[in-house]
């Protein structure tokens, strides 16, 4: 946009947008086409737009630990943030080391309940039927799943601690995830252990399961503070 473009709509005089434009430009928030005298986004945004996808950095404070576990098992795990408006975003991705490899984006955001993610999160929040129906229903999925299965799968989630995801959220990639809660059981973060279907028999996935249940337990000590006593 050009400066009388951003002053219009900024409700701003355009010397005074002016002036404002060349500081953003000076500290690389935005960057200015020498040809068309337009601006838009710089650099430096990127930085302002990281810090609010995670405020408290947990990624970088659980990193060493995810990768960790990500190398042992050839898996990618993925750190979630729970969102207001029962959404979550992915904040942080560790890969192991693989010929083909799993990714996802930093930055995308999902319904809360979708995937083994979003069963380990309804798990642990515990939704009367009817709510946790009108989410399901709002729910895409790659492979046909009914309600009846759907809430099957939470209350499996409940017995064992951890969600499971065979292929309906993604083909081909079967996921274990865990819920991270707050000391007042209040979910604040997701953890989700990504392969490919056929990768690993059942007993290996209930291991990497049991696994994902203690990475919980450890990234909740480290990412949620204690209430004062």
């Amino acid at each position: 946009m050009g400066v009388n473009s951003i002053a219009r709509a900024v409700s701003m005089a355009p010397s005074s947008c002016f002036k404002m434009m060349k500081a953003l430009v000076a500290q690389d928030f935005a960057s200015m086409d020498e040809h068309s005298k337009r601006y838009s986004l710089g650099s430096g945004a990127i930085a302002v737009a990281h810090r609010a996808l995670d405020p408290s950095q947990a990624y970088a404070t659980v990193r060493p630990r995810l990768e960790e576990c990500a190398q042992t098992h050839s898996i990618a795990i993925g750190l979630w943030r729970v969102l207001p408006r029962s959404r979550m975003v992915l904040i942080g991705f560790a890969e192991g080391e693989s010929q083909m490899r799993i990714h996802m984006p930093i930055g995308q955001r999902l319904p809360i309940y979708v995937g083994a993610v979003g069963r380990a999160i309804a798990a642990r929040m515990n939704p009367s039927s009817q709510v946790l129906k009108e989410s399901f229903d709002k729910l895409r999925w790659q492979r046909p799943l009914s309600f009846r299965e759907y809430a099957a799968q939470v209350e499996q989630a409940k017995r064992l601690g951890y969600g499971l995801d065979t292929g309906y959220f993604a083909p081909g990639v079967t996921t274990v995830a865990v819920a991270i809660v707050d000391t007042f059981d209040q979910v604040r973060y997701g953890l989700s252990g990504i392969m490919f279907n056929g990768q690993y028999d059942p007993k290996m996935i209930d291991r990497i399961g049991r696994q994902m249940i203690d990475l919980s337990r450890w990234a909740a000590g480290r990412l949620i503070p204690h209430p004062l006593r």
